[in-house]
C-alpha cells in the first residue's frame, strides 16, 4: 500500500466518463500513432495520494488487529484435527513443524503429487538437506542463465532501438511485479505499468509537465490517461514484449496530448461525428480540459 498509510483517489478531470472510439482519420499530428485498437485510451483523470486521517489510521489498526485475532483463532482451533489428519498419512519426522507449516502438502490429506505426500516438504528437512537443495536450485537457474541472458540482451536492444525510433526518452524501471517503463514524450514524463494481466498509463501534472510522475513523491498528482490488458503488449509472436509496451505508452501519451491540445472542429451535421485534426469524440471534446506544454 502506500506509503505511511493512505490511498489514491481518482477523480475525473469531466462531469461523466466516456469511451473515447478514436478515428481512422487520423492528422499528421497523430501520425506516429499506429493502429492500435483505441490504445486504450481514457478521458484524463487525476490521480492524488490522500493521507489517512488520524480516525482512519487507527480504524485500519485495529481492523488489522480484530482480522489476526479471528485467523489465530481459527487456527489454534483446527490444531487438533491437522494432527489427526497427519497421523492418517505418511509417517513424518517432525510432526508439529507440519502442525504449524503453512505448505499446501500438508496437514489436509496429502497430496501425493507435491512433496511426496509432505514428506519431502522443506519443513521436514534437516538444515544439511535444506541447504543442498537450494544449491541444486541456484545450479538449476545458473545452467538456465545464458538462455535467459541472450534473450534479456536481444530484448534491450530492441527497446533502445525502438525508443530512438519514437523519439522519445525511455528506461525500463521495473522489469515484473510490477513491469514499470518510466520516460519523455513530447515534453511530457509518463510510466507505464502493468502487473497481474492490467496496465495503465500515467503522465505528469500540466503544471509539471517533466515530473516524472513515477518517482515523485506520491503526494504529488499525477494523471491517468489510459489503460487495458497484457494482450496489447504481445509481439507478433505472441510474447509478452516490452518494446510493444512502449509503443502503446507513446501512442496512449501522443493520442492524449493531440486531444487536449487540439482546438476541435464543430460538428458539421450528424455524421460528423469526429474531429479530424485530433480523432476525439466531438460529443466529449468540450469534457477534455488544454493541456500546459511548453
Amino acid at each position: 500500500g502506500p506509503r505511511n498509510g493512505g490511498r489514491f483517489e481518482r477523480t475525473s478531470r469531466q462531469r461523466s466518463r466516456s469511451i473515447i472510439d478514436g478515428c481512422n482519420n487520423r492528422s499528421a499530428r497523430l501520425g506516429v500513432v499506429r493502429e492500435h485498437e483505441g490504445v486504450g485510451l481514457i478521458p484524463p483523470t487525476e490521480r492524488r495520494f490522500v493521507p489517512l486521517s488520524p480516525d482512519e489510521q487507527r480504524n485500519a489498526a485495529e481492523s488489522a488487529r480484530a482480522i489476526a485475532k479471528v485467523a489465530s483463532e481459527r487456527r489454534d482451533a483446527l490444531r487438533p484435527a491437522r494432527r489427526a489428519v497427519l497421523a492418517s498419512g505418511h509417517v513424518l519426522r517432525d510432526m508439529e513443524a507440519a502442525v504449524e507449516c503453512h505448505c499446501s502438502c500438508h496437514p489436509r490429506p496429502a497430496d501425493p503429487e507435491r512433496h511426496d505426500g509432505g514428506r519431502s516438504c522443506p519443513c521436514q528437512q534437516s538444515p544439511e538437506e535444506r541447504k543442498a537443495a537450494s544449491a541444486a536450485f541456484l545450479a538449476l537457474l545458473a545452467e538456465n542463465s545464458a538462455v535467459d541472458d541472450e534473450y534479456f540482451t536481444r530484448s534491450a536492444a530492441e527497446f533502445s532501438i525502438a525508443a530512438m525510433r519514437l523519439g522519445v526518452e525511455a528506461k525500463v524501471v521495473v522489469s515484473a511485479a510490477p513491469m514499470v517503463i518510466s520516460g519523455v514524450c513530447d515534453g511530457r514524463a509518463f510510466y507505464v505499468r502493468e502487473r497481474h494481466g492490467d496496465w495503465r498509463v500515467t503522465i505528469a501534472a500540466d503544471d509539471q509537465p517533466l515530473l516524472d510522475p513515477w518517482t515523485s513523491p506520491i503526494e504529488d498528482p499525477s494523471i491517468d490517461i489510459a489503460e487495458g490488458s497484457d494482450r496489447d503488449f504481445a509481439d507478433e509472436t505472441g510474447r509478452y514484449s516490452q518494446t510493444k509496451a512502449l509503443e502503446v505508452a507513446v501512442d496512449a501519451v501522443r493520442a492524449f496530448l493531440g486531444r487536449t491540445d487540439c482546438e476541435h472542429e464543430r460538428p458539421v451535421d450528424d455524421t460528423h461525428r469526429y474531429c479530424r485534426r485530433c480523432g476525439v469524440d466531438l460529443n466529449d471534446a468540450d469534457r477534455w480540459t488544454r493541456s500546459v506544454r511548453d
